[in-house]
This record gives structure tokens, sequence and C-alpha cells, in this order.
């Protein structure tokens, strides 16, 4: 008897152990942990983080497909936004490493580019798990896998900024939302 593919990613089968039946809310809490000192960029990073977790809840809970599409374009827009603001805040900065943090982030929407390709394919009547897990994965990598592994590199020279002893001030964007 052959299982959905929906039943093996929410099952022990699908090697996750189960790891779709938790929210990412659930999984990952945001706190100061993810800060990166610059009060604009963690406010920017915090409202990504919540509209991933609203789109991964409306997968999990098979929700609306063209819900999760719209959530999905806004989420690859915001990250748009975000890497354009966030890229002029480092140049501003004088980060030596900005080249490769531009061409981490164009990775990055290359990768949510082909994710939004499969959710709009999504349809009401068929089994969306694939798109959906995928997603999740992104969200998880995006979000704290990036500031981790990325973002943490600049935040001294950010703190520093924010604190009067850089370069400049930054100047303050409206919060993404």
């Amino acid at each position: 008897m052959a299982m959905s593919s929906r039943a093996m990613f929410d099952g022990r089968m699908s090697g996750v152990h189960g790891l779709t039946n938790f929210s990412l809310k659930q999984l990952i809490a945001w706190d100061g942990r993810l800060n990166i000192g610059q009060p604009q960029i963690d406010a920017q990073h915090e409202a990504i983080f919540a509209l991933a977790v609203k789109s991964s809840d409306v997968w999990r809970k098979h929700g609306d497909v063209e819900q999760l599409q719209r959530m999905t374009a806004e989420l690859h827009q915001a990250l748009e936004e975000h890497f354009l603001y966030e890229e002029g805040v480092l140049a501003e900065l004088g980060y030596e490493d900005l080249a490769e943090h531009r061409f981490e982030h164009q990775v990055m929407l290359d990768e949510m580019q082909l994710i939004r390709a499969r959710v709009d394919q999504m349809d009401q009547e068929n089994d969306n798990a694939e798109p959906g897990f995928l997603l999740m994965n992104y969200i998880l990598s995006a979000t704290v896998g990036h500031i981790f592994h990325y973002d943490m590199d600049y935040g001294v020279l950010a703190r520093a900024a924010v604190g009067g002893a850089g370069p400049g001030t930054v100047p303050a964007l409206p919060v993404l939302s």
C-alpha cells in the first residue's frame, strides 16, 4: 500500500522524525541570541521570522494554498527588501566581507525563487507536502542559519556604529511588516 508524500513527511518514514508535527515557533523561539546589535536590522530579522512562522503554520495545518502562495510571495519580497537594506548598512559601515555577504544573499534569493515557483504550482486538490517541507527547511536556514553564520560576523561593527564608535550612524528605515 502506497503512502502519500504528506504522510511520509509527517511520520517516522520521512527521516525527519516527525519534525513537521511541530510549528517553527515550537522549534525555535525568537530571542536576543539572534540579535546582531543593529536595531533596524534586528527588527527586520524578527519580522521576517514572524512571517516565516506564519507561512510554515499555514502549510503545516493544510491551509489554503492561495494564502500560502501569497505569504510566500510576501516573504520573498521581505527578504529582497531586507537584503538590500542590510547591504546598504554594511556598505556604509565599510564591511570588508560585503561581496561575500551579497553573494550569500543572492544564493538565498535564488533558492527562495525556486521554492516560490514550487509553491505557486501547488493546488488545493493534490498532496502538497514537498513544497511546504522545502519552505520549512528554507525558513530554518534563512532565518536562524543565515543570522548565526553570516550576520553575526558583522555584529561587532554594527554595535559600534549604533554606539557612535563606528564610521557613522545608520539611518533608520521603516521596519518591514
